[in-house]
């Protein structure tokens, strides 16, 4: 593997990395490439990979005041931005009026990015991360359908709406059952994790996976067997889902135990396609830690891996 630098770009951004032959897809998480130019989610890291003519694109949106997006990951403000408080009491004027931390770039909405998206004409997978985990009624699910109407009318782009909160997914599954869904069970099945992000369940099940479910109470099987009647069952959350989103530690986690979430997904749904989340290059003492995880992805037979370092992967994997 050569060593990862981002000193020169090429015209256009990788789309996958060629691995035993299978092409796997490298999803910009938040926009991101890897160059360090842009803040992720803003509309500066989407014109970027635009130009650079990516594969997939993933950006995350909530909502505001007066029935727009805005490109944020989480609900508060302070994290992300120079502003704080609940995203949802800002209107879209008073989102944009508020920078990304550490930068003049303002805030971006969906209807801005659309004006930029509804034009593409190459091929994309276009991810909206929608990250409402309060139930949402008929009326906020039309709203948001409504807001990514313009979107699903280019034919170039192929939309897909993922989201933690799968009982959101139903909603808007049963108002349009057109729609690209894409499922993450990490709300209902993960692993305890050294990170400060706030994971639900909050238990640790007697097979040492976060787990709530009463198959987890008291250790009877095999891990794998547990592993296995857990992930079928979480699989059918929606039906007829476009993708599956699987987390990198879990994954990881999961092999140790003698199961395979990614090979067991598409043995169990043979149409259907995984990606693992999210893995970035890391330079310096970490960095085998990193290239170490993104192997365990690819041998585990990822479709796509999501990534804020594109660039860096690719270079790795040239």
């Amino acid at each position: 593997m050569s060593q990862a630098s981002t000193q020169s770009r090429p015209t256009k951004l990788p789309k996958h990395i060629n691995y035993n032959g299978k092409f796997i897809l490298l999803k910009y998480h938040m926009m991101l490439t890897g160059s360090g130019k842009h803040p992720g989610n803003s509309l500066a890291a989407l014109q970027e990979v635009i130009d650079g003519e990516v594969a997939v694109i993933e950006f995350d949106v909530n909502y505001l005041a007066d029935n727009e997006f805005g490109f944020i990951h989480d609900g508060t403000l302070q994290r992300e931005t120079t502003g704080l408080g609940e995203v949802r009491k800002l209107d879209g004027a008073a989102f944009k009026a508020l920078s990304y931390k550490h930068s003049s770039e303002p805030l971006c909405t969906l209807s801005d990015a659309t004006k930029l998206l509804k034009s593409i004409n190459f091929p994309v997978k276009l991810q909206v991360d929608f990250k409402e985990k309060t139930p949402i009624d008929d009326a906020q699910a039309t709203v948001f359908l409504k807001a990514i109407e313009s979107l699903r009318e280019n034919d170039n782009i192929t939309i897909v709406v993922g989201c933690l909160a799968d009982w959101n997914l139903r909603t808007l599954r049963r108002l349009d059952d057109e729609l690209n869904i894409g499922v993450d069970f990490a709300f209902h099945l993960d692993v305890p994790t050294a990170d400060e992000l706030v994971r639900l369940p909050t238990r640790v099940g007697a097979y040492g996976y976060l787990d709530d479910h009463m198959l987890a109470a008291r250790k009877l099987q095999s891990p794998e067997s547990y592993l296995r009647d857990r992930t079928e069952v979480l699989l059918n959350l929606v039906p007829n889902a476009y993708e599956f989103y699987l987390h990198k530690d879990f994954v990881a986690r999961a092999i140790q135990d003698g199961f395979n979430p990614v090979e067991f997904t598409h043995t169990y749904l043979p149409d259907s396609f995984v990606d693992v989340w999210t893995i970035d290059y890391s330079s310096g003492d970490h960095n085998s830690a990193s290239e170490a995880m993104f192997q365990v992805a690819l041998d585990a037979g990822a479709d796509q891996i999501t990534t804020n370092t594109a660039l860096q992967w690719a270079e790795v994997y040239s």
